[in-house]
């Protein structure tokens, strides 16, 4: 596991060191942290080292910054703030799938939800339990398999001994009809358990090797999500860029990434004193895989923390904005609650939440 974490990683690495934000003059700087993390960042590190590269190549503005606003703007011309919202937000992808985030600074710094890139702590739980118990199962038709094929070996030897029998008897031997015809009856029983326990055998190796193979390729997966330190952001354009994650929150299921090099289209925060009960609002995100999505619906009230709305929200919206009729973030879309009577409730976390989460970093 440890060699196929390494390879992801390589994987990682190389895709940024081609595909990162800009195609200019710039400064951007790739280096290893303390940790062996890889960073890529304008800002050189503050000790020196011979592994730090300059990356060339990396804007295209005379200001040194690719200018993805003004990119943005000029191919969509929003007609509106909620299409202005729409065009800071991003699809995030991990190794672990896809979620949505959006940019709170002109400068790069965007949000998304720490499920997202790090998966889902429930999800992952319930797969833990479905594997202890699938693994239980295993052992139990393996233990069986060898059961019926000891079975099988002793009912050969009887056979054979049987057939040692009747070659010792004489022609003439009115005990050697019956005994041949007996064996020949057991002959054929033997015959077709062997052929349905080989049957049997088969379908479940083959059955054992694809979970084997997909049980290996998610516990790989989390393993590289949970070092992996950079992320790919799909824009609106369908532009992709390389983003590094700045710090995952350890209290809210929030996490706060950068891209160096760009001006990025950003959304502003609503007042929260300005947030109430049948607001107009909008979840922006990319559900089922689906980019650019926006969904309408209402505040419908506040919940343990959460903006709680009816706009619908799937997974892939995960991480996006809940804004309101001003184009404004009222909150990021974390998860939907699903009860029995009703079709589902979408949750939020409230932004200033996440802006003070994270205020030394985006200061």
């Amino acid at each position: 596991m440890k060699k196929t974490a390494r390879n992801y990683i390589f994987i990682i690495w190389f895709s940024l060191f081609i595909g990162y934000c800009g195609t200019g003059s710039a400064e951007v700087y790739q280096y290893q942290d303390a940790d062996g993390n890889w960073v890529f960042t304008d800002t050189p590190p503050v000790y020196d080292s011979d592994e730090v590269t300059r990356m060339d190549g990396m804007v295209e503005s005379s200001d040194g910054l690719r200018d993805l606003q003004k990119q943005l703007h000029e191919k969509y011309h929003p007609e509106n703030e909620v299409d202005a919202a729409a065009m800071a937000t991003v699809t995030v992808t991990s190794s672990i799938g896809t979620g949505s985030g959006f940019f709170i600074s002109d400068n790069g710094y965007l949000l998304t939800n720490r499920h997202v890139i790090y998966g889902d702590e429930r999800q992952a739980e319930v797969f833990d339990k479905a594997v202890e118990h699938i693994d239980d199962q295993v052992e139990i038709a393996e233990a069986d398999i060898a059961i019926r094929e000891n079975q099988l070996k002793r009912e050969k030897e009887i056979l054979d001994e049987m057939a040692g029998a009747i070659g010792k008897l004489s022609d003439r031997s009115s005990q050697k009809d019956a005994l041949k015809s007996r064996y020949h009856d057991r002959l054929a029983y033997y015959q077709a358990v062997k052929k349905d326990l080989e049957r049997q055998k088969s379908a479940f190796v083959r059955e054992k090797q694809n979970y084997e193979n997909e049980k290996t390729d998610y516990e790989n997966k989390q393993a590289v999500a949970g070092i992996s330190r950079n992320f790919k952001i799909t824009l609106k354009n369908g532009d992709t860029l390389y983003a590094y994650l700045v710090r995952a929150s350890s209290d809210h299921d929030l996490a706060l990434l950068k891209i160096d090099g760009c001006k990025t289209p950003f959304i502003h925060p609503a007042d929260k004193t300005r947030i109430s009960q049948r607001q107009k609002v909008w979840a922006i995100g990319s559900p089922l895989n689906i980019a650019d999505t926006m969904k309408d619906g209402t505040v419908s009230g506040f919940t343990n923390g959460y903006i709680q709305t009816n706009a619908q929200i799937y997974p892939g919206n995960s991480g996006g904005p809940l804004v309101n009729e001003n184009g404004q973030v009222i909150g990021i879309n974390t998860l939907k609650e699903l009860t029995r009577k009703f079709e589902g409730m979408g949750l939020a976390i409230p932004i200033d939440t996440a802006l003070d989460e994270f205020a030394a970093e985006l200061r």
